[in-house]
């Protein structure tokens, strides 16, 4: 009885700390041991992904997210960890729908390709 509940406490463990989409970075090995999420160290802090994502085939914590560059033969699809407040995101990012992203810079701009999940927010870096 003790080794069993020994053995869910550890199993309880690693999967609390198991890294989730959005979570800080350095490298890819720091968001998936399995090699299936990568470290977009472009972000502030690095930001763990899933690349070229489809509709629906993101972790229940996020939401796939197509970022529009400037040729819109550019775009990629990414991740991201959804949010109802700011306070749901990291120090440094902030919730926000993908109609309000435009970053006039490089013009990105972010679309979810999933209709039923047009208002659902997701965690950006402040910058973007």
């Amino acid at each position: 009885m003790r080794a069993a509940f020994l053995a869910g406490g550890l199993i309880a463990f690693a999967t609390a700390c198991s890294p989730a989409i959005g979570d800080d970075c350095s490298n890819s090995s720091e968001c998936s041991s399995s090699g299936d999420r990568l470290c977009d160290i472009s972000q502030p802090g690095g930001y763990c992904t899933i690349l070229n994502c489809d509709a629906g085939t993101c972790p229940g914590e996020s939401l796939c997210v197509e970022w529009l560059g400037d040729p819109s033969r550019t775009a990629r699809s990414w991740c991201m960890r959804t949010c109802t407040t700011t306070m749901d995101c990291r120090n440094g990012y902030r919730c926000t729908l993908a109609s309000n992203v435009l970053n006039s810079g490089n013009m990105s701009i972010a679309t979810v390709p999933e209709s039923s999940r047009q208002l659902q927010k997701f965690c950006v870096a402040d910058a973007q």
